[in-house]
């Protein structure tokens, strides 16, 4: 019986194109469970030096802390900075902090720690000016009016399209076909440019995040939510589905898809 060696190879072709998909598959499966898996970990040995000899100052504010001061955001005396590494972001990250907030549980200071020059923490009330902004700034929260993060663009388009439209609208009808100004010229570079250059995410209990979410000088901005991500952090909020993440947990995530 003769063999179809054109078949034949075919064939073998097709298991190993299936065998490979189906690596692919349990590979993909598995970073869904342990999302940490591929992540390059710096060496832990100041940590557990320090962890040894128990407490320290921080040596801004004088507390006794452990590991890093959570009221400076700087590691302790017996943690030498230089040996913490930092994290450069592809974007700026404004933190809106509720007052109520303990520090000692909050895990926005881990952001600032690895990428203390671009991450900004701020104390409710006080929230910067996004106005003159909005299209370049986004808020991470959940909500009805919550797009994807594969959204962003096209809605940062939109916001800018409806802006230019909006001072359009507002010229008198003779000079609707004038020349195009200055003011006009740049509006449309900036469709043509539309970049992401900051995200905002608010450090609470998920009960007292409605006073932060609500607040007026928040409403202008594009509102993402992380749909398919499940928390695996230790201090899970009780009542509350597991897509609802820390604050940590939120900047990684959303930072992993740019």
């Amino acid at each position: 019986m003769s063999l179809n060696t054109p078949v034949f190879l075919k064939e073998r072709e097709e298991d190993n194109s299936k065998f490979v998909e189906i690596q692919q598959s349990q590979t993909t499966s598995i970073a869904a469970e342990d999302p940490l898996q591929n992540l390059c970990l710096a060496s832990q040995e100041v940590l557990q030096k320090a962890q040894q000899n128990g407490r320290s100052k921080c040596l801004k504010c004088g507390g006794s802390r452990m590991f890093y001061c959570y009221t400076c955001y700087v590691p302790v005396e017996n943690v030498p900075i230089e040996q913490i590494p930092r994290v450069k972001l592809p974007l700026k990250i404004d933190i809106i902090k509720h007052p109520n907030e303990t520090d000692g549980k909050s895990t926005a200071v881990h952001a600032k720690l690895l990428a203390p020059e671009f991450v900004n923490i701020y104390t409710y009330p006080c929230i910067p000016e996004y106005e003159e902004k909005d299209h370049e700034v986004a808020l991470v929260f959940p909500g009805p009016k919550s797009v994807s993060v594969k959204e962003i663009s096209f809605h940062l388009q939109e916001k800018i399209q409806n802006n230019v439209g909006g001072k359009n609208d507002d010229l008198d009808k003779p000079f609707i076909k004038r020349k195009k100004t200055e003011e006009q010229d740049l509006n449309d570079s900036k469709c043509k440019d539309t970049t992401l250059k900051k995200i905002v995410f608010i450090d609470s209990t998920w009960n007292q995040t409605n006073k932060i979410f609500t607040d007026e000088r928040l409403q202008g901005l594009l509102q993402v939510e992380l749909k398919t991500r499940k928390t695996c952090f230790w201090r899970h909020q009780k009542g509350k589905p597991d897509t609802f993440l820390s604050t940590i947990e939120a900047i990684y995530y959303f930072l992993s898809y740019w």
